[in-house]
């Protein structure tokens, strides 16, 4: 049996969610599960038999304050100082050696990479297809949803949008300096530095937790999907009103408060709403928008119409689970190019830019043609929650050829 550190962001749900339950079930197969980090909701990773390593410097990395600089392909990627990198870089370094892991397993904890590399120990991502080089370049107006310049460029030529994706290529794969405080970590220590920002999302092996048919990697590619990892039920509270159904407002566990408080602003005030604010404290315009702090995405049923949702993976699963369609808001790049999967299949509409749009229009324009959506979202809800059922066999499956050809 195998020895797994799972390295988690543990504030992401989502991505914490596909992580603890993959752990549990490679556990149920008898590996040695270690888990690293602060835990954030008590249901992830609930498990006595577990061992857990606490870094100190975790607390003053991984919190809400600082949450929204992680997340983002076209941001500075330098969010921590040079001596938050030594102190955590340090801990993870010391346990990869004592415990000699057979792999670490990561859905966003960046310094993990940068201490895997260092220490060469096999690192397993649990990842989204949207970071594969050729998806960026292909929807490379995720990068520039609110750049002005390439917007106006998206109005011209198909030969300007084919230099527009060379520039997008060449600016990812180039050396970057927005890695440049983990590559002084690495060479000080006599490691090897990232070439990109893209190389801190690309592990040994790359398990891409998405519907295989939004994605087509070659045979010999390090990405391999094993199909969506649907969240569960988790004991959180499920709606039950015997009133109109809502439309559900749902922005993860990253959004901007104030973001937030001013697009409730822009809701028309004949519906009805239901918002997922996380526990956080949320200005309200009116009564016609209720909320709950955490909603069971599992356990909808027919109380919610339609969604209106920021696109993170485990959320537009969510949706497809329950065949609910949806409008996305992308905030960052992986989140626009999961809602684009969806509307190419028209289940879903894509959303740019709405506070400066007349959201009650777009509204009644989905709602006049909510049947057809929901009929595209049941088709591709019928093959996804197939996948599913099979998508963590398929990660042990992947994982164990992989342990093996690193054995040999």
């Amino acid at each position: 049996m195998s020895k797994f550190l799972f390295a988690p962001f543990m504030m992401n749900l989502g991505e914490s969610q596909r992580l603890s339950k993959l752990a549990e079930h490679l556990y149920q197969k008898g590996h040695e599960i270690h888990v690293i980090g602060e835990s954030y909701y008590p249901f992830i990773f609930d498990n006595a038999a577990y061992t857990w390593h606490h870094c100190p410097a975790d607390s003053e990395i991984y919190n809400q304050e600082r949450y929204d600089s992680f997340f983002s392909l076209s941001t500075d990627f330098n969010f921590l100082t040079k001596q938050e990198i030594e102190t955590v870089c340090d801990f993870e370094r010391e346990l990869l050696r004592q415990e000699n892991f057979d792999a670490v397993v990561t859905g966003y904890r960046l310094s993990i990479i940068t201490s895997c590399r260092l220490e060469n120990t096999a690192l397993i991502w649990i990842i989204s297809g949207a970071t594969h080089i050729s998806e960026i370049v292909e929807n490379s107006e995720g990068l520039f949803s609110n750049n002005k310049y390439f917007q106006s460029n998206r109005r011209r030529s198909k030969l300007n949008h084919q230099q527009m994706k060379k520039t997008v290529e060449k600016m990812i794969t180039s050396y970057s300096s927005n890695v440049s405080t983990w590559n002084n970590y690495l060479k000080k220590n006599g490691g090897l530095p990232f070439n990109n920002a893209l190389e801190l999302f690309r592990g040994d092996l790359n398990l891409v937790a998405d519907y295989s048919q939004f994605y087509d990697f070659p045979s010999h590619s390090s990405y391999k999907t094993i199909g969506p990892i649907l969240i569960d039920d988790v004991g959180f509270s499920t709606q039950k009103t015997a009133d109109e159904s809502k439309i559900l407002l749902s922005f993860g566990t990253s959004f901007k408060k104030e973001w937030v408080e001013k697009f409730l602003t822009k809701l028309p005030e004949n519906r009805h709403y239901l918002l997922t604010t996380c526990g956080r404290d949320i200005k309200l315009p009116g009564s016609h928008v209720q909320t709950i702090d955490f909603l069971d995405f599992a356990k909808l049923d027919s109380t919610i119409e339609f969604a209106i949702i920021h696109g993170g993976q485990g959320t537009v699963y969510a949706m497809a689970a329950q065949g609910i369609p949806f409008i996305g808001i992308p905030f960052f790049n992986e989140q626009f190019w999961n809602i684009k999967k969806f509307s190419r299949q028209q289940a879903a509409a894509l959303l740019e830019n709405p506070l400066e749009q007349n959201v009650n229009q777009i509204l009644n324009d989905f709602t006049e043609h909510l049947a057809d959506y929901k009929e595209k979202m049941l088709v591709l809800t019928h093959h996804i929650k197939e996948e599913a059922e099979h998508s963590l066999e398929k990660a042990e499956a992947e994982i164990a050829t992989f342990i093996l050809q690193n054995k040999l």
